[in-house]
C-alpha cells in the first residue's frame, strides 16, 4: 500500500515537469501521506489491552484492584457478603473481594456450554484447554495433585444438593494459590462416580466413617487413588481460584476449633496433625509454631501494599491448608507475611 502510494506521488513530480507550483502542491500532498501512514504505524505499534475476559480468568486476577473491574465490566449484577456477580462475554463470573471491597481474593466461573474461555495457561498446560471440556483428571494431571474433598456421599437428604471437590495447590511462581474443581451430584454420572468412591471406602473402613465421621475429608490422601478413578471423566459445574478457597473441612476437627477444646483433649487419627492456630490475630512467630507440630514452614514474603488483608507487618496470614486441618507428619504449610519496603 505504501510503495503504491509513494510510487503515485513520485509519477506525479514527474508528470508535472518544472512547474514549480505543481511540485509544491505534490510536496505538500507527501507530507500529508507520510504523516497518515506514521500515525497508523504508532497504533498498530502499541500495546493492546487484553479483554477483560482473559484477565479475570488468569492469576493476574488474584490481587487485581475491584474498582478496575468494574470500570471495565460496570457495576455487578448483584453483591452479597462480598461475592459479585458478573457476566463477562458469555461467562458467568463470581468474584470474592476482600472486607473493604478494594481487591480481588478468588474467582469462580460457572461452566457452561457458552463459556469457553481458555484456562489451560492457568493450569500450566501446553495447550489450549477450554474451560467446558475440563474433567476432573486433566485438571489434576496438569495441577500434578490435589484433594478430593465432599460435602456428602450418602443419606445426605433433600434439603440440598451435596458437591464433590478437587483442590490443589499451585505452585510458587503463582505463590502458591489454590485451584479448585466443583461438581454437583445432581446428574446419573456424578451420583455413580460418588457412590464407587463411598463403596470403596465402606468396604476398607465403615459406613459410620463414609458417612458420620467423613473420613474422606480428615484424610482426604488415604483414598486419593480411589477418588481419581472414579471421578476421572467427571466434568464439574464450577472453576474456581485464588486465595483462601471455601471447601469442606474435616467435621471433627471443626467441632473442637468450634468449641474451643484446650490442646490434647481432641482425637487425632493416627499418622495426622493438626495444623495449629496462630497465637493471637497477629504471630510473628507461627513458623517456630508449624516446627513444634512437626511440620514445614513455608513464609511467602510479601510487600505490604500488594495485599489489604494483613493484620500487620510480619504477621502470618492465608495460611494453607487451614489451621484445624488434619495433615500427614512433615506436610508443608504455606502462609504468608507482608513486610515494608523502605
Amino acid at each position: 500500500m505504501k510503495l503504491n502510494t509513494y510510487g503515485a506521488l513520485v509519477l506525479a513530480v514527474a508528470s508535472v515537469g518544472c512547474t514549480d507550483r505543481a511540485q509544491d502542491r505534490v510536496s505538500s500532498l507527501t507530507e500529508r501521506v507520510k504523516s497518515l501512514f506514521s500515525s497508523n504505524d504508532s497504533t498498530e505499534q502499541s500495546p493492546v489491552t487484553p479483554d477483560l475476559l482473559t484477565q479475570l480468568t488468569s492469576w493476574d486476577a488474584i490481587g487485581m484492584n475491584f474498582a478496575y473491574v468494574q470500570q471495565r465490566a460496570g457495576p455487578p449484577m448483584r453483591s452479597e457478603d462480598h461475592q459479585h456477580h458478573f457476566k463477562v462475554q458469555g461467562c458467568q463470573l463470581v468474584l470474592r473481594s476482600d472486607e473493604q471491597d478494594k481487591a480481588i481474593h478468588s474467582v469462580q466461573v460457572a461452566i457452561t456450554p457458552e463459556c469457553d474461555v481458555d484456562v489451560g495457561g492457568l493450569l500450566g498446560m501446553p495447550q489450549r484447554q477450554p474451560l467446558n471440556a475440563l474433567t476432573f483428571g486433566a485438571f489434576e494431571e496438569a495441577m500434578g495433585s490435589g484433594q478430593y474433598l465432599a460435602d456428602c456421599l450418602r443419606d445426605c437428604g433433600n434439603a440440598y444438593v451435596p458437591n464433590v471437590y478437587l483442590v490443589a495447590q499451585g505452585s510458587r511462581a503463582v505463590q502458591f494459590k489454590q485451584a479448585m474443581l466443583t461438581a454437583e451430584l445432581a446428574t446419573d454420572q456424578a451420583i455413580g462416580a460418588a457412590g464407587r468412591w463411598a463403596d470403596a471406602m465402606t468396604v476398607k473402613e465403615s459406613e459410620d466413617w463414609v458417612v458420620k465421621d467423613q473420613g474422606f475429608n480428615c484424610q482426604p490422601q488415604k483414598y486419593k487413588d480411589v477418588a481419581a478413578q472414579a471421578l476421572r471423566s467427571l466434568k464439574p459445574e464450577f472453576f474456581t481460584f485464588g486465595d483462601e478457597l471455601e471447601f469442606p473441612k474435616c467435621p471433627t476437627v471443626e467441632a473442637v476449633a468450634n468449641s474451643e477444646l484446650q490442646a490434647g483433649t481432641s482425637t487425632v487419627p493416627t499418622g495426622m496433625v493438626m495444623i495449629p492456630q496462630p497465637a493471637g490475630p497477629c504471630d510473628m512467630e507461627y513458623d517456630k509454631r508449624l516446627h513444634a507440630a512437626g511440620l514445614k514452614a513455608n513464609e511467602v514474603s510479601v510487600h505490604g501494599p500488594e495485599d489489604q488483608d494483613f493484620k500487620g507487618y510480619g504477621c502470618a496470614y492465608r495460611i494453607t491448608p487451614g489451621p484445624a486441618h488434619l495433615v500427614p507428619p512433615g506436610s508443608t504449610v504455606t502462609y504468608r507475611s507482608a513486610w515494608e519496603g523502605g
